[in-house]
């Protein structure tokens, strides 16, 4: 009663104030459908804690430019040698810490070298090469090339933010980044777990201040909560719209509906350990069998995903690939039965394991069908998130599980790549051409070879995407110059 009073009260409020916002004393309010476990991102791969600290609160040396360039932030420029083995940057003069700190070299070689230690991709990408601090200068030499950690480095699951090299040293193994002081825009003003994160004004800021002094994000994850608050004016910006509130949004004239960039992919991951996915001819089946296009739906509806085969998602044109030239990635129900009949299925059981999470287990449930359709015996596990993650790691329990990928800026970040892997990975081909990927030595060259591991793996089959997913946004008509690039931003935005 008290959440339906608090609704309809910023309702009247709303009518009252209509657009009108005093610049010196801008809040904008977000209802986030999740609140992040942690706000150290450098560890945690939430989203949720991304959107809100990374930019904001922490920066990182260098940015992902609106058209996937790489760009200096706290680094002022960065040099690569020739062969690609030494990366060098010089640091950016005038910035301090929200406590009044001189940034350094050595704070931001002290946080990468914590970034490396608690990031594996990363870590094995440079091997045991370091970064180095030196007058203005940090440095990394590798015995192979590291062309691909400028990348890294500006964009990642596991993000390569900069705090004090006192705080750094001062951290327990294992001790998560509680409370550092950040080089953002805004400063962490306050945390009430299970309510909010407010962040304010930092006056001393190296950049361009933003506009709003104030974000406090609100955690609703009820998105119906999310809606109405919106409507009623309580919100200005909502994430994660759900699929069913989109025509009433859109029939609303105060609001905006944002379709970001593609923000992930599905996956069905098919267990290459042991059972019968294991069988090529099988995985080939099976990905012949599939309408993707009902898959997708089953999820998102008819708003907020593309359908396509290939592993990186739309926004990085250095990695894209046509994915017509897919083999199995179409229905095609007579190949699919010629493999059938081929591999060593006998009608028994395929056990799909999935999470009940964001309606990915409505995949799942549509996956069961068509294959029922197509003869092959299904046995269906939902489980919650946490009991989904350990039973996937034993990999006598499942045969295909469904879950989501986020989106990643690196190929090489795509953990079901590896043999440590759920289910593994044993395909020679294009385990070594995703090696020569690693250690390309220009962002080129890369790109080339991961063009050949992309057609390698769709041949090898040892997951199918059926498509890729795009978050739904709402905000008011107020808000305007909301940076969707990677997740979503205020650094630009203005409340009229």
């Amino acid at each position: 009663m008290r959440k339906i009073g608090a609704i309809i009260s910023a309702f009247v409020l709303s009518l009252m104030l209509s657009c009108s916002v005093d610049a010196d004393s801008a809040v904008l309010s977000v209802a986030a459908a999740q609140e992040p476990p942690t706000l150290d991102v450098m560890v945690n791969t939430s989203v949720s804690g991304r959107n809100i600290v990374v930019g904001n609160v922490y920066e990182r040396l260098f940015a992902q430019g609106r058209n996937g360039s790489i760009e200096p932030l706290l680094a002022e420029s960065y040099e690569l040698s020739d062969d690609g083995c030494t990366l060098t940057a010089t640091i950016r003069d005038g910035v301090v810490f929200h406590d009044g700190t001189p940034l350094d070299a050595e704070d931001v070689a002290s946080s990468l070298n914590r970034w490396l230690s608690v990031y594996a991709n990363a870590r094995k990408m440079v091997g045991d090469a370091r970064f180095e601090a030196a007058g203005r200068t940090v440095t990394i030499h590798s015995s192979s090339p590291i062309a691909l950690l400028p990348s890294m480095l500006s964009s990642s699951p596991q993000a390569a933010v900069i705090v004090p090299s006192s705080y750094v040293s001062s951290l327990s193994p294992g001790e998560l980044i509680s409370g550092a002081p950040g080089t953002g825009p805004y400063t962490i003003a306050s945390w009430s777990s299970g309510a909010y994160i407010e962040l304010s004004l930092f006056d001393e800021y190296w950049g361009e201040k933003p506009s709003i002094n104030e974000i406090r994000y609100n955690f609703v994850p009820d998105p119906v909560t999310r809606r109405l608050g919106l409507e009623s004016g309580l919100y200005d910006f909502i994430d994660t719209v759900s699929s069913d509130d989109i025509e009433s949004l859109q029939a609303n004239n105060d609001i905006i509906l944002h379709q970001g960039g593609e923000t992930g992919s599905i996956v069905l991951a098919l267990n290459k350990r042991e059972g019968i996915c294991t069988d090529h001819d099988f995985r080939r089946a099976v990905s012949l069998f599939i309408n993707r296009e009902e898959l997708m739906r089953a999820c998102y509806g008819d708003y907020g995903y593309t359908v396509r085969s290939d592993y990186m998602d739309a926004g990085e044109a250095l990695w894209s690939v046509d994915s017509s030239l897919d083999p199995y990635g179409r229905e095609d129900e007579a190949a699919g039965h010629a493999f059938l009949d081929s591999s060593g299925y006998d009608g028994g059981v395929v056990r799909i394991l999935a999470p009940n999470l964001s309606n990915i287990d409505k995949i799942a449930v549509a996956l069961s069908s068509e294959l029922g359709k197509e003869g092959i015996n299904t046995e269906l596990t939902i489980l919650d998130w946490a009991s989904f993650i350990e039973r996937r790691k034993d990999s006598s329990s499942w045969d295909i599980y469904v879950s989501a990928a986020s989106r990643v800026v690196l190929p090489i970040e795509k953990g079901y790549l590896f043999s440590s892997a759920p289910g593994g990975f044993a395909d020679k081909t294009s385990s070594a051409l995703i090696e020569d990927l690693s250690s390309s030595s220009s962002l080129e060259e890369a790109a080339a070879v991961w063009k050949e591991a992309q057609q390698s793996l769709w041949e090898y089959v040892p997951v199918i995407i059926p498509g890729h997913y795009s978050t739904v946004y709402a905000s008011s008509s107020c808000l305007n110059g909301i940076d969707f690039s990677d997740g979503y931003h205020f650094r630009y935005a203005e409340l009229d």
